[in-house]
């Protein structure tokens, strides 16, 4: 009973949202044109339609927290059997004219680990193996192997204004997009990693980052978790018992021997992120404690090599409608602790606009925006976006307002996953990253 209590909390932390109807690609995602609840607003790029989406740096796909690639940036379009149509935003933008790569890493592991994994991954079912320490290493996912991929082709060189392989290697730029945790896991690569073609760090390899709804100081959920599973009883707050919960669903999904699953929990605790990384030091009365993540890890500033920042940010404005309220739970948990939230992430860890908590630690060179769905009728506001929107949830004004979560009227709303992904792609392209 006790096993199958935490595995219980322990899928409260995932970002899973149910597979659900979805509809066809075309239609509106709307960028809510008016001042956010944090007062600030970034207008939207244009209508994507019909525009390039040939960026000139291929794209790299990030994926959440409990997630594996394939689950992940998924389209508009039910599947039989259920679900959105897999690998669906990188299907769209390659049809656009844009190279993807889309790495799949752990489902649950810390934001260093997962940001090695997202360099470089080798094959094996162990941490060790997959993080390229075993014997004989074989590399088959991450920016390392999508470097290989995309300078073996010569079109593909030129369009990156490359003359041979040799050179493509060691100057190729990423547009990275990245969801949830895997956000803070792309900034520990830009950050800590270096490129093995280069030897420059991964941040000089970086032409734009974009956040969306990332989980850039962590969230309240986390804390909760630890709290209630009595985590920090132990040391460094890893649970035993969480650890057991989450190797199964490891295995199930990535089929790796993940035995210490509930450090991605401790690096999703908003105090690993913008307090201690160290789980056992209580800071004050004169003690020092080491850095936090984000303070170890903030997004590089360099002269020589300016990186494009930015974030998008949403929430949830109505937990009750019939494709949000199964997740009011964990969305009163952040509420409660941190304020406006998606359902997972609250809008301050989203917007990431400084490193620490209540507006402290210094600001980041994030340019903030804002995001909603689309009402066709302004006295009856859009429900807003939950966490798993940008991934593969079912959203109020899908398929050209047709989809229905229960049953409810949702013709008034419009929303499209890959009308989203379109348009700031093809904002990417126009600024010509």
């Amino acid at each position: 009973m006790r096993i199958a209590a935490v595995a219980w909390l322990a899928l409260l932390l995932c970002a899973c949202g149910p597979a659900g109807e979805g509809g066809d690609p075309a239609g509106s995602f709307g960028l809510k044109r008016g001042a956010g609840p944090d007062g600030s607003f970034y207008p939207p790029p244009a209508d994507g339609s019909g525009k390039s989406l040939a960026t000139r740096w291929p794209i790299l796909l990030s994926h959440p927290f409990s997630y594996t690639a394939e689950r992940s940036f998924r389209g508009d379009t039910q599947q039989p059997g259920g679900g959105f149509d897999a690998y669906g935003v990188k299907a769209m933008l390659e049809a656009g004219g844009a190279v993807v790569y889309q790495p799949d890493k752990l489902a649950y592991a810390s934001h260093e680990t997962r940001g090695q994994l997202l360099y470089k991954k080798c094959a094996g079912s162990s941490v060790a193996e997959l993080l390229c320490q075993g014997r004989n290493p074989r590399v088959i996912d991450g920016v390392h192997a999508a470097t290989l991929d995309y300078c073996a082709d010569a079109a593909r060189r030129a369009r990156s204004g490359f003359a041979d392989e040799a050179s493509c290697r060691r100057g190729l730029q990423f547009n990275v997009i990245c969801h949830s945790q895997g956000c803070p896991d792309s900034r520990y690569m830009l950050a800590a990693v270096r490129n093995e073609f280069s030897g420059d760090p991964m941040h000089r390899h970086v032409a734009s980052w974009t956040s969306m709804a990332g989980a850039n100081k962590g969230t309240a959920q986390a804390d909760w978790i630890l709290k209630v599973t009595a985590s920090c009883l132990t040391p460094g707050c890893r649970s035993p018992l969480v650890d057991l919960a989450l190797a199964a669903d490891s295995y199930r999904q990535n089929q790796a021997l993940v035995v210490n699953g509930s450090e991605s929990a401790v690096a999703l605790s908003r105090k690993y992120m913008m307090i201690t990384t160290d789980m056992d030091c209580e800071p004050g009365f004169g003690k020092t404690c080491p850095p936090s993540f984000n303070q170890r890890y903030p997004l590089p500033m360099d002269a020589a090599h300016p990186v494009f920042y930015q974030s998008f940010t949403s929430q949830v404005d109505d937990i009750d409608h019939p494709c949000y309220s199964g997740k009011k739970f964990n969305w009163q948990i952040v509420m409660d602790g941190e304020g406006p939230n998606d359902g997972n992430i609250s809008v301050d860890s989203q917007k990431f606009t400084t490193y620490g908590p209540e507006g402290s630690g210094g600001a980041t060179p994030v340019l903030p925006r804002w995001i909603s769905g689309v009402s066709l009728d302004p006295t009856r506001p859009h429900p807003g976006l939950n966490h798993m929107a940008y991934a593969d949830s079912r959203v109020p004004g899908m398929d050209e307002g047709r989809m229905s979560c229960n049953g409810e009227d949702n013709s008034l709303f419009r929303f499209s996953r890959l009308g989203l992904y379109r348009d700031i792609v093809a904002e990417l392209a126009q600024r010509g990253y």
